[in-house]
């Protein structure tokens, strides 16, 4: 039972990683002024917090990074999306996003994954 839960953990965690993506290029959608730089900032900050992560902070990263520095590349990742949710005005959306990634890396650090 405790093996599914973890997989079900690790599938939540690649999952936030998706949500983050969305919001990291809404919130570039909102901030761009016309066509052009919406379209800038929409997909490009969604794919340099990609690559950065991918490189950086992914299990199969190709980089590995300390243990203090990868957990400040995890806040970094997972908690600019609760800011940015808050600074559109969804304050909500900022609280549940919060919660279930500091409950996922609870989790994570219990089960060491």
């Amino acid at each position: 039972m405790i093996g599914v839960m973890q997989m079900l953990n690790l599938t939540l965690r690649f999952l936030l990683e998706i949500v983050a993506l969305i919001v990291y290029g809404l919130w570039g959608y909102r901030m761009g002024g016309s066509g052009w730089s919406r379209t800038l900032f929409s997909l490009g900050l969604p794919l340099i917090a990609a690559a950065a992560w991918g490189m950086l902070g992914a299990p199969k990263a190709a980089y590995t990074l300390p243990a203090p520095l990868h957990l400040l590349l995890e806040i970094l990742m997972f908690g600019t999306p609760v800011l940015l949710l808050y600074l559109m005005n969804r304050p909500g959306q900022a609280a549940v996003y919060g919660i279930v990634v500091l409950a996922n890396k609870l989790l994570m650090m219990v089960w060491n994954q």
